[in-house]
């Protein structure tokens, strides 16, 4: 019996789903290169490496924006992926596979991604495309079969994709060229402003996790953590105490970014929809999503309902998952064969 694959590669994270066995793979979309040749270390296991290797152990991510940036490596990692899953969840060679891919971009990168499995150990039987913000929808639970009109907001390392579904396809949508990076960014930079300090790019991300909140705390609700890193005054490792508001301080201009954005999509579509989406709302999804409070600063900048996926990071390959399951809904899957696409 086929089995069939579902695939989420996203700049961060890369994920994997089975039929019938539900998600199998959900790492980070990395790679340790020793000497430029030799593979030592694949997902989270080389994501930890990274900031502690000598010159010559490399720790890299094939994707970039969203989309596939060094095909070699990637492929090289897929290759270690599948032949990690198969003693699990068996054979993976001629199977199906469905990809989740980002709408906003070019041909020629969507047929990148199908590349990238046809030139995997895998040698798929049939591959097919899905457009990420339907698979997104579904994940969240949204019955696209009956919902006429909903917004989705994946919200990425690397990029922002809001779209609006209206039966099952794509009204309209933008793709930001900022993510959950650039806020990662943004407090390394304050803190060694304000501070005279330098920390890791972990480090921060880790500081935007635990004390990241889009919505400005109130006094009792300021959380405090103590980071390590370099003292540029002096030059050598100390530590320092951040707190929630000089965290939030930090993120504002990127909040206000994504809630314009998503108001411009509001503006612009028809009143009909408009009408839709106030009743089945805003969903937020991506690993950016479980910032604090997000969906009520969206929520009281639109008047919208705003509801946020549990595990956003996961909910496109869920996606997946469902139309796998569901007949009705392989129409949303397109099919790549002999470079063509076939509906």
């Amino acid at each position: 019996m086929a089995r069939i694959y579902g695939i989420d590669m996203g700049t961060s994270s890369l994920r994997i789903y089975q039929k019938g066995d539900g998600l199998i793979y959900n790492q980070k979309n990395a790679i340790a290169i020793f000497d430029k040749k030799k593979v030592i270390a694949i997902g989270d296991d080389a994501w930890k490496m990274e900031g502690k290797t000598p010159a010559n152990i490399e720790v890299t991510y094939p994707f970039r924006s969203g989309v596939p940036a060094d095909i070699k490596n990637m492929v090289t990692m897929l290759n270690l992926i599948f032949e990690n899953l198969e003693s699990e969840h068996g054979k993976m060679t001629g199977q199906d596979f469905m990809i989740a891919v980002p709408t906003n971009i070019t041909e020629v990168e969507r047929r990148a991604y199908v590349d990238l499995i046809s030139e995997t150990i895998a040698k798929p039987k049939r591959i097919r495309v899905v457009d990420k913000p339907i698979a997104d929808a579904l994940g969240c639970g949204v019955d696209i079969k009956e919902v006429t009109g909903t917004m989705i907001v994946d919200m990425g390392a690397d990029t922002i994709e809001i779209s609006v579904i209206s039966y099952g396809g794509i009204v309209t949508g933008k793709t930001l060229d900022f993510g959950g990076k650039r806020m990662d960014d943004s407090i390394t930079a304050a803190v060694r402003k304000y501070y005279n300090f330098m920390i890791g790019p972990k480090t921060a991300e880790q500081v935007k996790i635990m004390l990241g909140t889009a919505v400005k705390p109130e006094e009792e609700e300021i959380e405090t953590k103590q980071v390590m890193g370099r003292n540029v005054v002096w030059g050598l490792p100390g530590r320092i105490a951040l707190d929630s508001m000089f965290v939030y301080l930090s993120l504002k201009d990127i909040f206000e970014l994504i809630v314009d954005a998503v108001r411009n999509i509001l503006e612009h579509i028809p009143p009909e929809i408009s009408v839709d989406i106030m009743t089945y709302g805003v969903h937020l999804t991506g690993g950016l999503s479980g910032i604090k409070k997000i969906n009520r600063l969206i929520a009281d900048s639109t008047g919208l309902p705003v509801y946020v996926k549990s595990n956003g990071n996961e909910s496109a390959a869920v996606g997946l998952g469902k139309i796998m399951d569901d007949k009705e809904l392989d129409i949303l899957a397109e099919r790549y064969t002999d470079n063509e696409i076939i509906d």
